[in-house]
């Protein structure tokens, strides 16, 4: 079992984990431009950073930055732009991080030319969803390519990539996205601008309250969900997936203690390949803040993990045709394993009320 940590800068977590062998961590500085608002990060020096590698390089853990926001807004192509990531990638090297994980391809091609040593790793953000994306992205001779999570259920496109690439092969593991999510490259954007955004008191997180309602309208959301249950493990181990990513950088809990333990709790359900709750171990699924940053109406989310043998079967069998309109494979299986508890209705109608506040233009943000 080969696995890819989220770090939150604890030193704690790293003895925590370490029974488990992590090969890899990964984080970046709260405000790299990456696939995580800065206001969900915890934060963190230059010098704490270079402190944290160093424990994890003792404990025999590499550690890998991120820059996988998919826009800079074109910098990368300015003189100032570029000089800031060559300092950037330069400042990876001298701290003693294994390598970046990104979904610029003019990253790629610079990482390559003048930092050679480091590790390359495609982000999921760079969709390899199938076998010629793959190619592509192997010219560029990385360590890690990581599959896009919506294909984490189909098998045949799986065998197909890792037929085609000798790179290693990652999967995340603990998404709770939506399949298919028809605004993900979207979304993907607009937090690659959080930062700029916050600063000008103007960040809203739309996409995050449109998926948080339609996940709760239909519980078989929950289920259609990409995440590899632990249990299942073994059988992308089968295919040829060599290493095993656990998301959730962001925050968790009440401060960052309660963050470590859930970091930890999540690395040993799937080092241990066993987990009563599926829901407890995704990122994605937790109803979002309402606009004026209160806390929302309370809502539980329990996916059955003892109750989903079985449910694997019908997508190693290649009958999923991502028509939910005319299956009810999912909505069959969610009836037995996924319950609500709370106030998902009440949770419902903030959601929809702050929707309606976001179309109208009435709210404050950038908290």
């Amino acid at each position: 079992m080969k696995l890819m940590l989220p770090t939150n800068w604890d030193p704690e977590l790293l003895s925590r984990v370490a029974p488990l062998e992590p090969e890899y961590f990964y984080g970046s500085l709260a405000n790299e431009a990456t696939l995580r608002p800065v206001n969900v990060l915890t934060e963190s020096s230059e010098e704490e950073i270079a402190d944290h590698v160093a424990l994890a390089s003792r404990d025999g853990a590499k550690f890998i930055y991120v820059m996988n926001a998919t826009c800079l807004g074109n910098r990368e192509y300015s003189e100032q732009g570029r000089g800031e990531i060559l300092q950037r990638l330069e400042w990876v090297r001298e701290v003693g991080a294994a390598g970046v994980v990104t979904a610029n391809p003019l990253l790629m091609e610079l990482m390559r030319e003048y930092f050679p040593s480091l590790e390359l790793h495609i982000s999921v953000l760079a969709s390899v969803n199938d076998s010629r994306k793959a190619l592509f992205f192997e010219r560029f001779n990385p360590a890690v390519i990581h599959l896009d999570p919506q294909i984490n259920r189909d098998f045949r496109q799986v065998k197909a990539i890792r037929k085609a690439v000798k790179s290693r092969l990652s999967l995340v593991v603990n998404e709770g996205c939506m399949l298919s999510c028809p605004i993900r490259h979207y979304h993907s954007n607009t937090i690659s601008h959080s930062a700029e955004s916050i600063a000008g008191r103007y960040h809203v997180d739309y996409c995050y309250y449109q998926c948080s309602l339609q996940k709760i309208a239909d519980s078989a959301e929950y289920l259609r969900s990409p995440w590899v249950r632990p249990q299942d493990v073994s059988i992308y181990e089968d295919l040829g997936i060599d290493l095993f990513k656990i998301a959730g950088r962001e925050k968790m809990g009440e401060g960052p203690s309660s963050h470590t333990d859930w970091i930890v709790s999540v690395a040993r359900a799937y080092h241990e390949r066993t987990c009563d709750d599926v829901a407890s171990l995704l990122v994605g699924i937790q109803p979002p803040l309402t606009l004026h940053g209160e806390a929302p109406a309370a809502l539980g989310v329990r996916v059955d993990g003892r109750a989903l043998d079985g449910f694997l079967r019908f997508f190693m069998e290649d009958r999923c045709a991502l028509d939910c309109s005319t299956c009810d494979w999912c909505g069959q299986w969610a009836a037995r394993a996924v319950r609500l508890s709370g106030s998902p209705e009440q949770s419902a109608a903030e959601i929809a009320a702050d929707l309606e506040s976001i179309r109208i233009g009435s709210y404050r943000s950038g908290k």
